[in-house]
């Protein structure tokens, strides 16, 4: 017996050894709303599987178990009830078995989408509480009756939650909370006491930074002194500059400063007016006059401090090839005949301190390089290509020719839009949860949200180039015209005075991003096939000591 749970998969090579010998998949899950949950995870397995034996003569061997920790049964994201579906469709058993429908679901609509995709694919469910009969008109119902019940009981639950919450708030009382530090959130009392250590150590922040030092000393300091950070053993800047703009330490506590809205027929996460803030006493740590001091020495800090430029060529499409981070241009020298600029990897800048050393913790140790040397090679490559634009067009002649590849991106572009469209529906669906109190905090929710935006964002970007290709074929004359109509007008505008915006408006329809690896090795990966030479990667410019040892790291 196979049991996969947070979110393991099963590889390529497993899937194709189990096809035919896989018969069912079981399902177990418990929610985090563990008062309305009778069974482990345990329990449910051990009485499926006993199900599987006795009623359809399966054998362990022949079943995969997939474990669902801490989800509710309203989310219709979760990563193992998606799997239930990927599985069949690869062929892997067919027979889903359950302990009850609200395992499935306690929504009723999830309930019967899932339902109905399951038996598309010619598989059966079964619950192992529940006789549900597909043909039976009677039994349908009543699934659809449970499921109502299930949703409703839900609800009551949700309903009583609130109401229970907002009698904690008029009472003064905080209805559960992420931590803030200098403060221990007591449970008989439901509110925040002071926690006496970390109260020393906060006000100890607010001395230094009012005294003239920066955030990063603050951490640094901290840090030495084994201080422990809020989150694990390590202190950062940003964690400095967090606590010390919280308004709490002022002695009131904000509840309810968001609320979800209808916004073009979708829910949305919006800020509430301040005016609507529910307020709750804490103690207080420091006044007004000396919060509002503290603020505007850390507004002087910021504007004192280091920003990346934004006169730089290659501004988000540069990466760090030692690491894989974004770089920017933030890090200057002094030098007689003046200020000198470098791309610096974003994760070498980011400001921490470990607990256990009180040293600075460097994330990437790769080298910094001249803006002013590197943005001039890249712009003499585009230079070189708009003057020689047979490269571009007969790279898109090829696009053109291959209609195995046309056809390919129509499946593709298919594809793509069902997958943004389900990850939509799920975005929306966790604003509900969060809307109906099943997800508490707004730091559950953007946990949630944040991994489906990220999907969301990388599935628009390949639709995007993708539909873009499909154009280009389906106007093929016109975009051949338009092509080197766009070349000839590069051509006439790239000796006059061009500002920096309108550079990398240029660099980036040719480029899709330049890696600056170790060792002074430059990469330039271009929107188009070069195949001008047998290189293995014909997509690709690289410059090595050889070509460019001008260009100096620090």
């Amino acid at each position: 017996m196979i049991v996969l749970k947070d979110m393991q998969k099963l590889s390529t090579t497993q899937i194709t050894a189990l096809i035919g010998k896989i018969r069912a998949i079981v399902y177990t899950r418990v929610s985090s709303d563990i008062q309305i949950d009778n069974y482990s995870l345990e329990s449910q397995i051990d009485i499926c599987v006993k199900e599987a034996k006795t009623k359809f003569d399966i054998n362990e061997d022949e079943i995969i178990v997939l474990r669902e920790e801490a989800e509710s049964g309203d989310n219709p994201n979760r990563p193992m009830l998606n799997y239930i579906l990927f599985l069949l469709e690869k062929g892997l058993g067919n027979r889903v078995i359950f302990l009850h429908p609200d395992r499935l679901s306690r929504h009723l609509h999830l309930q019967q989408q899932i339902t109905h995709k399951i038996w598309e694919l010619g598989c059966d469910l079964h619950f192992v509480e529940f006789d549900l009969q597909k043909g039976n008109a009677e039994s349908m119902l009543n699934y659809n009756i449970q499921g109502s019940i299930a949703q409703y009981n839900k609800a009551k639950i949700l309903a009583n939650t609130k109401r229970g919450r907002k009698t904690m708030v008029a009472n003064n009382k905080i209805p559960g909370m992420n931590r803030i530090y200098g403060y221990t959130y007591d449970k008989e009392l439901n509110t925040l006491v002071e926690n006496k250590e970390e109260k020393e150590r906060y006000l100890m922040m607010v001395k230094m930074i009012l005294e003239g030092s920066t955030g990063s000393e603050v951490a640094e300091y901290l840090a030495k002194k084994r201080y422990s950070a809020p989150k694990g053993d390590t202190w950062y800047q940003a964690t400095i500059s967090r606590i010390l703009r919280n308004e709490s330490y002022k002695g009131t506590y904000y509840h309810g400063k968001t609320e979800v809205v209808r916004v073009d027929g979708k829910k949305k996460q919006v800020p509430k007016p301040r005016d609507e803030w529910e307020k709750i006493d804490i103690p207080q740590y420091i006044d007004e006059v000396t919060f509002e001091r503290l603020q505007k020495t850390l507004d002087g800090n910021i504007k004192n401090s280091g920003r990346p430029s934004e006169d730089y060529l290659l501004r988000s499409i540069v990466r760090c090839g030692r690491c894989g981070a974004a770089v920017s241009s933030g890090v200057v020298t002094k030098t007689q005949n003046g200020i000198l600029k470098y791309y610096t990897c974003t994760r070498k800048t980011k400001k921490s301190y470990s607990v256990e050393t009180g040293l600075s913790n460097t994330t990437c140790k790769g080298s910094n390089w001249r803006v002013d040397m590197i943005d001039s090679l890249i712009w003499n490559e585009v230079l070189k290509i708009i003057g020689n634009p047979e490269v571009i067009i007969f790279s898109m002649i090829n696009k053109m020719s291959d209609s195995e590849k046309i056809n390919e991106n129509i499946s593709k572009k298919e594809s793509l839009l069902r997958s943004i469209k389900e990850k939509e529906i799920s975005k929306a669906r966790y604003i509900d949860l969060y809307a109906d109190g099943i997800i508490q905090s707004k730091d559950d929710l953007a946990k949630k949200i944040q991994p489906v935006e990220t999907e969301l964002d990388d599935l628009k970007r390949e639709l995007h180039s993708i539909e873009e290709s499909l154009k280009i074929n389906q106007h093929k004359d016109d975009s051949m015209k338009v092509a080197i109509n766009m070349l000839n007008k590069y051509k006439n505008i790239i000796n006059k005075d061009l500002t920096i915006e309108d550079k990398r408006s240029i660099v980036r329809l040719l480029i899709e991003k330049v890696v600056l690896h170790q060792e002074k090795k430059i990469e330039i990966v271009y929107r188009f096939n070069l195949n001008t030479d047998n290189r293995d990667s014909e997509s690709s410019n690289y410059y090595d000591n050889s070509i460019n040892s001008q260009i100096n790291g620090r």
